[in-house]
């Protein structure tokens, strides 16, 4: 049930379509969520829609806000989801638990599903680097969700994480083992290159969760490997982005995503953009790859 809304319009100067933000909330497993529903105006029926889950920082919508405006103004209505503890949803602070996470999706979409403006069948899920792995998990495990987009996803935590800490992996889980309740900001779990835009990213995972995160969500992401469970999404689509440079979640991650999965599915590799492209500079570009698919596979109508 939606509790609060507080509505922003935003204009495209280019359709000078007006999309809507508005702030809602919903219930999973009895706790409230937050999100931001983006909808667009000037089209008439039920409108295919889409989940968007963050990343693993849970530095939330910001990210996926721009790819939202865009599918709006396309016909598409979004909801960037704040999982349980991040955000303005309710849960243990910073903990970043997968099954939870795909449950909230699952939450989201019937939420969505029970809106006069959505059309309850043509129901898709998208997500980015750990939100790209949740993404494929929630499609796995629950076929309400009828198209999957994975943008710079991981496949598998466990190869993930102790390909970016090399040798020092073994100590980080030992560490963890002994006290997962402990408090660490995110590079500590998540190393990143030493560049300005980095820095800058981790200055907003500093502000997005001040008193860090649990060093369980170091051994939860290593038990999760959504890469063995892409093949379930089928025969419903499987659309997987990402970038031949990414330095925090190696390209490979996604071919092995894309090579376990069933058919219909799509693997597009963009040169260059490293991590925050796809969200970021190259959003036109991810906007145009996703509304093709979506419209191929949620029946989407651009008008």
């Amino acid at each position: 049930m939606s509790l609060v809304r507080v509505t922003r319009p935003v204009m495209d100067a280019r359709s000078n379509r007006v999309v809507s933000h508005d702030i809602v909330h919903l219930e999973s497993d009895g706790l409230r969520l937050q999100g931001v529903l983006v909808t667009p105006a000037g089209f008439s029926g039920p409108r295919p829609a889409v989940v968007m889950s963050h990343g693993w920082s849970g530095a939330v919508n910001h990210r996926v806000l721009p790819l939202a405006d865009l599918l709006a103004r396309a016909g598409y209505v979004s909801l960037a989801l704040d999982h349980r503890g991040f955000g303005g949803s309710e849960g243990v602070r910073g903990r970043s638990e997968p099954a939870e996470q795909a449950r909230d999706v699952s939450a989201a979409a019937r939420w969505l599903a029970g809106r006069d403006d959505v059309d309850g069948t043509a129901i898709g899920v998208l997500g980015a680097s750990f939100g790209g792995a949740i993404a494929i998990a929630s499609a796995a495990r629950d076929d309400f969700l009828r198209a999957c987009v994975a943008i710079v996803p991981v496949g598998d935590g466990e190869r993930w994480l102790s390909g970016l800490h090399g040798d020092a992996w073994a100590g980080l889980r030992t560490r963890a083992e002994a006290d997962p309740a402990a408090r660490v900001e995110l590079p500590s779990m998540m190393p990143m290159p030493d560049t300005e835009p980095a820095r800058a990213e981790a200055e907003l995972m500093r502000q997005a969760q001040p008193a860090g995160y649990p060093l369980e969500n170091a051994l939860l992401a290593a038990a999760f490997s959504p890469e063995s469970e892409s093949a379930a999404i089928a025969p419903r689509a499987l659309c997987v982005i990402a970038t031949e440079d990414d330095s925090v979640v190696p390209v490979e991650q996604a071919k092995r995503v894309h090579a376990a999965a069933g058919e219909p599915k799509e693997l597009h590799l963009l040169p260059q953009g490293d991590h925050g492209g796809p969200l970021g500079p190259l959003v036109e570009t991810t906007a145009e790859i996703v509304l093709a698919f979506f419209d191929r596979h949620l029946a989407g109508v651009r008008a």
